[in-house]
């Protein structure tokens, strides 16, 4: 999921970049990209590892698409997971996700202050 995420925050990463940013090794992200594909995301390398246009995000409505992907994983997890296992997991993903998701954009609009910040200093 790391890696997902990683290209979806940034497409166009490099192997080298996205491993990084995923914190994995080039190998470890080479093997997953291949898990993620048989999975059903379709993650293209294209000017850098792009995922966006496949999921519909750069659309004009991405809170739209970012819940079809949100749905896509729960699919996919139905799918590889016992049913009660499954449900214990979408049941903590419920709880947990609000304060990820919060987490997620103040960190954003803070790398966004900041970057402002220097280019007025710069």
């Amino acid at each position: 999921m790391r890696i997902l995420a990683a290209v979806i925050r940034e497409p166009g990463l490099k192997p080298n970049q996205l491993a990084s940013r995923a914190a994995v090794s080039e190998s470890t992200l080479f093997r997953d990209l291949g898990v993620l594909r048989r999975q059903g995301y379709p993650v293209t390398f294209r000017d850098g590892y792009q995922l966006q246009e496949s999921l519909g995000l750069d659309g004009p409505n991405p809170a739209t698409s970012l819940g079809a992907v949100y749905e896509h994983q729960l699919e996919l997890l139905r799918q590889q997971l016992p049913s009660a296992l499954a449900d214990q997991v979408q049941a903590e993903l419920e709880a947990e996700a609000p304060a990820a998701l919060a987490a997620i954009v103040a960190a954003v609009v803070e790398s966004q202050v900041r970057l402002r910040s220097r280019r007025r200093e710069g």
